[in-house]
């Protein structure tokens, strides 16, 4: 997360965001989500804690992930590898020049690109859901100083965000939406939200669709005495999108509180978004209680990520607002071949995802599913197979 302690640039902010009141690029709204889904409960039941462990472990095994530094080239080459592991259609580099967006003079340096994944939409593909996180790191200095010697973990800041997108990615993957969704890892975000920046600025200039935004940064620090809960970063213009994201956690997070916050100083990679015209909002740790390691060389595992379980609620969220506001398709991308598996039993859910009708008793494939006991509504039928496949099925039933 990008430090400014400049109290202009809090007013600055609030004046965009009332210029932008009634400016989206494009409108959109966002779907009621009062009740669970059973086929996004099973997304979130594929969230470990495991994953983000390793995940972060990894990018804080680095000697730093500062933009200016060498390293960062190899940390954006495990990043596409880490994309290019899961079913997504394609992964984009996106060059940029450090350039921080309120530099009257600046001095550009180039560095590595943002890596965007992108998985497509069946639907509406020219309408993309974003997801991102800032990969890059930072560490405050003073005097001389050499970046690839520098040592800067970055373990809140931001590795566990960049943990919950690739996560999200995963998982996601193996679905299909009706809108195009994006997987961003920003570069430069310390030094002044450059490589979201670049993007956001260059969609607009595209006139590219974006019905919305999820920014992960810092979801690893839970002060002592506290309990886990979520802070959401977003401006009043984007409310639609602010209540979406309540609602979302409301139905799937329940009992964890969560409401609209503001950062006292500083920002990130969600106003990239808000100030080119499209519904943005991040997802944070304690604005108030935010990890006092950050920015220094002991953002690391244990001091300043202290709460695997709030770093997975926080993958969770963003995983059900992204998969609600694409559009899922009810089937899984990769169909079952028949000829090497057979189906061992099925589940039939209803759309408050209680569990209606189980079949244990398999011996031979199913060519029809008696419904006689079942009211007219829509069903979801998960197939297990003897190969260890789940495959999805989503059925209208009208008397």
């Amino acid at each position: 997360m990008k430090k400014i302690i400049l109290a202009v640039f809090i007013i600055f902010s609030s004046v965009i965001c009332r210029s932008q009141q009634s400016n989206h690029l494009y409108e959109h709204t966002f779907p009621e989500v009062n009740t669970q889904d059973p086929v996004v409960l099973e997304m979130l039941n594929q969230v470990t804690e495991n994953q983000i462990i390793n995940d972060v472990e990894h990018l804080t095994s680095y000697i730093n992930r500062r933009a200016d530094a060498i390293h960062i080239y190899n940390v954006k080459d495990w990043l596409v590898s880490e994309y290019e592991k899961s079913n997504i259609d394609s992964v984009y580099l996106h060059d940029f020049q450090v350039i921080p967006y309120w530099d009257t003079v600046p001095k550009p340096f180039t560095t590595a690109p943002n890596v965007l994944a992108f998985k497509r939409g069946t639907k509406y593909p020219d309408e993309f859901v974003v997801c991102g996180a800032h990969y890059d790191s930072y560490v405050i200095t003073e005097g001389d100083f050499d970046p690839d010697t520098l040592v800067s973990p970055g373990a809140d800041d931001n590795a566990t965000g960049v943990a919950g997108i690739l996560t999200t990615a995963r998982i996601l993957s193996n679905y299909e939406f009706e809108r195009s969704i994006i997987f961003a890892s920003w570069n430069a975000e310390e030094f002044g939200l450059c490589g979201s920046h670049a993007y956001a600025s260059q969609c607009r200039a595209d006139s590219i669709d974006i019905v919305a935004y999820f920014n992960l940064d810092m979801t690893g620090y839970v002060a002592p005495g506290n309990n886990i809960h979520i802070h959401l970063l977003y401006k009043n213009c984007d409310s639609l999108l602010g209540n979406f994201t309540q609602q979302v956690s409301h139905t799937y997070l329940p009992g964890i509180n969560i409401w609209q916050a503001w950062l006292p100083a500083g920002d990130t990679d969600y106003s990239s978004f808000n100030r080119n015209g499209y519904q943005a909002i991040s997802l944070s740790e304690d604005v108030h209680n935010m990890s006092p390691y950050i920015h220094t060389i002991n953002d690391i595992i244990g001091l300043s990520v202290n709460s695997w379980e709030q770093s997975v609620i926080f993958t969770k969220l963003n995983l059900a607002c992204v998969a609600h506001a694409a559009g899922l398709v009810y089937q899984y991308v990769n169909e079952i071949d028949y000829s090497d598996a057979e189906i061992e039993y099925f589940e039939v859910f209803d759309t408050y995802g209680h569990l209606v009708y189980k079949e244990k008793n398999m011996w031979n494939n199913v060519d029809e599913i008696l419904v006689n006991n079942l009211e007219s509504g829509i069903y979801i039928v998960r197939f297990f197979t003897n190969n260890g496949n789940v495959f999805t099925k989503k059925f209208f039933l009208n008397y």
